[in-house]
């Protein structure tokens, strides 16, 4: 037993990643996660003929050459034998991927006749993008909410006009209405963070600050797998109720997204920070590599933001918890364009805390008194947030 009672896996030899069966993208190599039965620990592990560290809880890692197709794994420890099939994706043809080729004004021949749209979907759904597919967002419109727009040919997507730029919106996100007056392409955008602060919440005692914590997949989304298959979902919400405790005790108002096994929806997360006007939304995961990437050589621990807001949050308590974790590599605070994180309103992170997909990152993940440490680092970087100048 290890990781605060959590059982080793019963079987004696077994793979986590990949899969049998599973498809994986096109590359050269893959990494292999495992686990073996403590009786065969002292017993040499051979993966496609070579030989294996186990680590001290039986966990393994190999970085195995794969082929275009279908790949066979070959594992052997003592009398276990195991055999997995997985399938290695085709490289792309060159020139197969075409990037979209901008709208820039009505009288491009892609577009339809401009009509009337209304907006259905929830602020965090009706996110107006600068090109298709691009994860990063122009405006956050509120539901039921008027404008121009029209349909891209080719496409799946609907071109809509906001203060003379155009953007796009998913055509889930909106109702044709060809009997209403048709909006000018120089209609304002509407403002969500009107009645939201713009700076942290200082000169008040903790007591008075709410916080939004999330514990990262849940449910039927696992999230990443360790080399023992337990889920991201699982070690995120131990980590996240150990944030939660940790908040609490500094004195915080604390709130959960998700405090069992189940999966709020994905905009459903921002979506309470932003109804619920909290002052910060804390979103916790654990990493794993690209199948391609060897996880010992990029384990690093990070926090990401996607907007200013979110990036000062960000900064105070990645600088924390990094602090906590000396001999894993500090990314230091990052923007990406996550979902949870494109709040306008709420200031909002999401924290990396380590690599699951190596052994060394499950057993330290799955540690109850480096959780508490973590948790404890969060807490003390939202103090710092709120005092910072």
């Amino acid at each position: 037993m290890f990781a605060a009672g959590i059982p080793l896996v019963s079987a004696a030899l077994s793979v986590a990643f990949p899969a049998e069966g599973q498809k994986i993208p096109a590359a050269e190599r893959t990494y292999v996660i495992g686990a073996v039965a403590a009786s065969c620990t002292n017993t040499p592990l051979i993966v496609n003929g070579a030989t294996t560290d186990v680590w001290r809880t039986g966990a393994f890692l190999a970085m195995v050459p794969v082929t275009p197709g279908t790949n066979t794994l070959h594992l052997t420890c003592g009398k276990q034998r195991l055999a997995r099939r997985f399938v290695v994706a085709e490289p792309p043809k060159p020139g197969s991927w075409k990037p979209f080729k901008p709208v820039t004004s009505d009288d491009d021949p892609r577009l339809g006749k401009p009509v009337a749209w209304r907006t259905r979907g929830t602020l965090f759904m009706n996110r107006v993008r600068p090109v298709p597919d691009d994860g990063d967002a122009l405006y956050y419109l509120p539901p039921q909410f008027t404008l121009r727009g029209a349909e891209v040919k080719g496409t799946d997507w609907i071109a809509v006009w906001i203060d003379g730029k155009i953007g796009f919106l998913p055509p889930a996100s909106l109702v044709k209405t060809p009997l209403v007056p048709v909006p000018s392409a120089d209609q304002p955008a509407p403002d969500p963070t009107a009645c939201f602060p713009s700076e942290p919440p200082r000169g008040v005692p903790p007591s008075a600050v709410r916080i939004l914590v999330d514990p990262g997949h849940g449910g039927a989304d696992t999230g990443a797998r360790s080399p023992h298959g337990w889920c991201e979902k699982d070690v995120n919400l131990s980590q996240a109720r150990a944030i939660r405790d940790a908040l609490k005790k500094a004195g915080f108002q604390v709130m959960m997204t998700r405090d069992d096994d189940s999966f709020p929806a994905l905009y459903s997360r921002p979506k309470l920070a932003y109804d619920e006007h909290v002052d910060a939304f804390i979103s916790v995961h654990h990493n794993a590599s690209p199948a391609h990437r060897d996880p010992r050589e990029v384990r690093h621990t990070t926090t990401y933001a996607s907007n200013a807001r979110g990036l000062a949050l960000a900064s105070a308590v990645q600088k924390r918890i990094a602090a906590v974790l000396p001999d894993i590599k500090d990314a230091g605070p990052q923007t990406k364009s996550f979902a949870v994180c494109r709040n306008p309103a709420v200031p909002s992170c999401l924290i990396e805390v380590d690599f699951i997909n190596l052994p060394e990152g499950e057993e330290a993940s799955w540690d109850p008194e480096r959780q508490k440490k973590v948790a404890a680092a969060v807490a003390q970087g939202v103090l710092d947030w709120m005092s910072a100048k």
